[in-house]
């Protein structure tokens, strides 16, 4: 939380999200390295693995509920000004038929709806997208799948070296 405290309001609001995602995944790798050291060398691959991954999934929970509160209660008010910017955007973009027409012609999928209806749509989809729970579950299958892929390289690669 510190880092993405610090860093709030001083970058874009994806730039913001790509450096929480590094971190995560940074401390993601870190995590099962440590558990493998600290764990016992002469124990079994699978043992090890079971070892490293408890640590790195229970970080993972945390942090796809921490992706959560942060974004929708401590920086609510700018996921609600990024949420506005995005329906601006969509707003201004489908009001002009000329330029939807233009639209229409490079995207097979905009060729076969009109105009109100592709504005709904891209709308509900951006109430998706922002939607808290898509964001903690989204953040949750991501990372507990990165902190198996990381405990499983932390475990080969710290057998490895011990070998």
């Amino acid at each position: 939380w510190a880092v993405r405290l610090s860093i709030a309001g001083r970058v874009s609001f994806e730039m913001a999200i790509a450096f929480g995602s590094l971190v995560n995944f940074g401390l993601l790798l870190l995590i099962p390295f440590i558990s493998d050291f600290q764990a016992q060398s002469d124990a079994h691959f699978a043992v090890r693995f079971k070892h490293n991954l408890r640590g790195a999934v229970v970080y993972a929970c945390l942090a796809a509920l921490s992706v959560g509160v942060f974004y929708h209660v401590v920086a609510a008010d700018q996921t609600a000004f990024r949420k506005l910017e995005r329906e601006q955007f969509i707003e201004q973009s489908l009001s002009d038929a000329d330029a939807f027409a233009a639209l229409q012609q490079t995207d097979p999928r905009l060729a076969a709806m009109d105009r109100a209806t592709a504005k709904a749509r891209a709308l509900d989809s951006l109430r998706f997208q922002f939607d808290p729970r898509w964001h903690v579950t989204a953040s949750l299958i991501l990372l507990v799948a990165t902190s198996a892929c990381c405990a499983l390289f932390a475990t080969l690669i710290c057998g490895f070296l011990r070998s």
